[in-house]
């Protein structure tokens, strides 16, 4: 089970792994604010919280029941091109062959970056949002 979204769901992951299952954290959507609130106190706590209500992981219990978490962030793959390009050509040899269906995408323009930054905000996105610079 891949899961981007954090605390709201890395339990639900978790509990529904199989034997020999595999939870892959990759980010925390569901932790970050929404919205133009942002930056407000109130949201900050409420990370806070969040943080502070994250399942942990019993290592007996991976051990016994054969589970693994594994975590990354993809922040730290900008510097690692070699990496990232033999993936990416994988990933794009899949798509070709039609083993892979691209996700739903919005297309804005640079001149909308104001808007597509409401958009992400807003939770109500859906696929990725491209901003286009040409």
């Amino acid at each position: 089970i891949f899961d981007a979204n954090g605390v709201s769901t890395l339990k639900d992951s978790y509990d529904h792994l199989g034997s020999m299952g595999r939870l892959i954290i990759y980010g925390f959507h569901s932790n970050l604010p929404l919205g133009r609130s942002m930056l407000s106190p109130i949201e900050w706590v409420k990370m806070g919280i969040k943080m502070f209500s994250m399942p942990a992981f019993d290592p007996m219990d991976l051990t016994v029941s054969n589970r693994s978490v594994l975590a990354f962030n993809l922040s730290f793959f900008s510097e690692e091109i070699e990496v990232v390009t033999k993936l990416f050509d994988q990933v794009c040899a899949w798509l070709e062959a039609g083993k892979l269906r691209c996700p739903h995408i919005v297309e804005m323009h640079i001149d909308s970056i104001k808007e597509s930054h409401e958009l992400i905000q807003s939770g109500q996105s859906r696929g990725k949002i491209v901003v286009k610079t040409t």
